[in-house]
């Protein structure tokens, strides 16, 4: 099994070195061999912000990608998109969670909030959705219009994500779009209902899109994986990154038709301004996690990890997550906890 992490310098590399430490921590533990592969930006990729036919194959040859994505420099929101593209990853999963030591930060209460853990999967969104748009005059009045479309094939790959998602979480699913008035809307759902008979121990229920957003408030912990379209996909994770209060502890993932993907932080970290060591490293741990669990089948070690950053958020944080009655520690101090108590819980079941 072979991971590719890619590192611009900076926050980035070091926010995968913490990563890659968790990992062989694990790796140890478990008896587990993996490969890694590291990819520098060219020069031409510094200049242009575009992937080199060099990176891109080291990715296409790994099993899965780390990926720090940054506000500004190489590694940003439009180089990650032509990466996605260039692998041909259309899927999205995207995790919202609130740590219970981490409730207080939450706009919800935290009688609520302690049990949000969703996982929002949805189709990405690409220009080839909309083929057609313009403006005409309709009955005297200019009006705009564009032409929505949903592919049944990649509807369909998406939704059995999802499913196989859920069979690892809480066995079950919410259905969702933004309007259920649109053709588009109807052929997802059709699509997502043949799929639910291929995984019959999963819970399916539809909601409508209001219903659905309120109910991401009000009671967020019944909310486990939400499939939905992706315009609606992304309203609904801005809701919910809000509701956190810890958008910068996010974790994301794209995917495509077999079992590669690209795992990254849900939030872009800001440009380096050598406070690399006061930055939490959880966000990019946790995508660590989501690539041992989907593209690699390692769910007990990934739940190691996320049971690991639960503990330690609970004992100590970083500057950047200040809390008077918890000490504050160093990124690579805070990653040697994980490490070490991820290990720990691994090597305690092998007992």
């Amino acid at each position: 099994m072979k991971i590719c992490i890619l590192s611009a310098p900076g926050i980035a590399d070091v926010m995968v070195k913490h990563a890659k430490t968790v990992l062989e921590a694990v790796c140890k533990s478990s008896y587990l061999s993996l490969e890694f592969c590291h990819g520098q930006p060219e020069e031409s990729e510094l200049q242009s912000g575009v992937p080199s036919r060099e990176t891109i194959d080291l990715c296409r040859t790994s099993d899965a990608v780390l990926f720090c994505l940054q506000q500004t420099g190489v590694y940003t929101r439009g180089y990650l998109d032509i990466l996605r593209s260039k692998l041909g990853l259309f899927g999205s999963m995207r995790s919202v969670r609130i740590f219970p030591a981490l409730a207080p930060c939450a706009v919800v209460k935290d009688s609520v909030a302690a049990g949000m853990d969703c996982l929002i999967v949805q189709e990405t969104w690409s220009d080839g959705m909309l083929p057609e748009q313009g403006e005409k005059v309709i009955d005297g009045d200019l009006c705009g219009y564009d032409v929505l479309l949903a592919n049944s094939q990649t509807a369909q790959l998406t939704a059995r994500a999802a499913f196989r998602a859920a069979a690892q979480r809480s066995k079950k699913i919410v259905f969702t779009d933004l309007c259920d008035k649109m053709t588009s809307a109807a052929l997802r759902r059709r699509v997502t209902n043949l799929a639910a008979s291929e995984f019959p121990e999963i819970a399916l229920s539809h909601l409508p899109a209001a219903e659905a957003a309120a109910r991401l408030i009000r009671s967020p912990g019944s909310m486990d994986v939400l499939l939905t379209d992706p315009l609606f996909g992304d309203l609904l994770f801005a809701q919910g990154i809000a509701m956190t209060g810890t958008p910068n502890l996010q974790c994301a993932a794209y995917f495509g038709y077999g079992k590669q993907g690209v795992f990254y932080n849900a939030c872009a970290l800001p440009e380096s301004d050598d406070k690399e060591d006061a930055v939490c490293p959880v966000a990019v741990i946790l995508s660590t996690a989501m690539a041992l669990r989907h593209s690699m089948g390692l769910e007990w070690e990934a739940r190691c990890i996320e049971k690991a950053v639960a503990k330690v958020l609970s004992l100590g944080r970083t500057a950047d997550l200040h809390q008077p009655s918890l000490p504050t520690v160093s990124s690579s101090v805070f990653t040697a906890y994980i490490a070490q108590t991820a290990a720990e819980y691994i090597s305690s079941s092998a007992e």
